[in-house]
């Protein structure tokens, strides 16, 4: 079984108006994502967005897909730009 990288994440706030912008760097493997959030965000919710950002950016590095949306018969409708159509 291989051990989570992201058991220690190392997270930098800084408040800029009414937002919050994050940097959150996993101790495992040294992989940083950043991003923004309400400046009233509960710390847990950072914590937890933190770690679902490591895992999305970890997963699209190693070429795994993440499930987006089903369209008909569950095919995921993706709009070509990494984006998906809702």
């Amino acid at each position: 079984m291989t051990e989570d990288p992201d058991t220690e994440i190392l997270i930098e706030m800084n408040r800029i108006g009414g937002a919050m912008e994050v940097r959150a760097i996993s101790a495992g493997d040294g992989l940083e994502v950043s991003f923004s959030a309400p400046a009233n965000a509960a710390q847990y919710d950072i914590q937890k967005l933190a770690r679902s950002k490591l895992a999305y950016v970890r997963r699209k590095m190693s070429g795994g897909t993440q499930p987006v949306g089903e369209g008909p018969q569950g095919q995921t409708k993706r709009d070509g730009k990494g984006g998906w159509i809702a």
